[in-house]
């Protein structure tokens, strides 16, 4: 009997192990699947340079150079990441630099100010000019043209990216002629920010939200903008768009709005890599 039980507790401990071990596998497994799907271990380590130092702090901008090798200046595009202008990091959209870079494509994304206890999306917008007007002034060493830089904007970097055109960025650089993008990519973008609460409340003692919403700044002909956004979009409703896309059409300018069916704020993966190939087209077709 007493031989018959301390082989049944060695058989129990053995599957005991067994299934610690076993749970330790699939933990690391699913790490591991995690690790696989997140986009900043998909692509190398880019070089970054200081664009802008202010309060203390060093701003940097991440450089993707195209692939291939060395030739005539490129066209560039700079990429601003979205999070409720008070969240998120660069390497967000590393996977999505590296995606036109390997196109072709010079591309950067910026780090900027987020809205705090100190800072406002007034700041936010601030630092995209000063990115802007740095890929400009160092076009010769970035080896991109400098009447050729899109502006890449998701949800709430779409206001940031937008206003930098509507607005301006206080200069005559560029091929607008107000320091602004040369062409504007959007994805499911805050356009109509007077109807934002978050916006109104970010902007409270930083100046009224009419001042910084592009459809409310939208007063001219501004570069040519591509707008693509999910028709189910409940966070920014693409009828905004419409109406955005509608008044820079009236005012002489390209805008082509693309639905994408069935699709809410937050795109599913293939779409957003479908988003990312119709994007290097439209930058194709006005740039050639």
């Amino acid at each position: 009997m007493r031989g018959n039980r301390s082989s049944k507790t060695v058989r129990e401990s053995r599957h005991f192990c067994a299934v610690v071990l076993g749970l330790l596998a699939g933990i690391t497994f699913s790490a591991s699947l995690r690790a696989a799907e997140d986009p900043t271990n998909q692509t190398t380590a880019p070089s970054a340079s200081i664009y802008r130092n202010i309060a203390g702090r060093d701003l940097r901008i991440f450089k993707f150079p195209p692939s291939g090798l060395p030739g005539p200046a490129r066209p560039a595009i700079l990429l601003v990441q979205g999070g409720a202008w008070s969240r998120g990091s660069p390497e967000q959209l590393f996977r999505s630099a590296r995606y036109f870079s390997d196109r072709g494509f010079v591309s950067a994304v910026l780090e900027y100010r987020l809205a705090d206890t100190a800072n406002s999306p007034v700041e936010s917008f601030s630092d995209v000019c000063h990115a802007l007007a740095f890929m400009r002034k160092n076009a010769d060493e970035l080896g991109l043209v400098p009447s050729q830089v899109a502006l890449w904007g998701i949800s709430s970097s779409g206001q940031l990216v937008a206003s930098a055109a509507t607005v301006g960025c206080g200069s005559s650089e560029g091929s607008a002629g107000n320091g602004g993008p040369d062409a504007i990519l959007l994805v499911s973008p805050v356009v109509d920010a007077v109807s934002d609460g978050l916006f109104r409340d970010l902007m409270k003692g930083h100046g009224k939200p009419a001042s910084l919403s592009p459809t409310h700044t939208l007063t001219r002909s501004i570069a040519p903008t591509l707008i693509m956004q999910g028709d189910a979009d409940q966070t920014t409703p693409i009828e905004r768009s419409r109406v955005f896309c509608e008044r820079a059409r009236g005012l002489g300018s390209r805008c082509e709005l693309i639905a994408l069916e069935g699709q809410g704020h937050v795109l599913d993966r293939p779409v957003r890599d479908g988003v990312l190939d119709r994007q290097v087209r439209f930058l194709r077709e006005i740039w050639q």
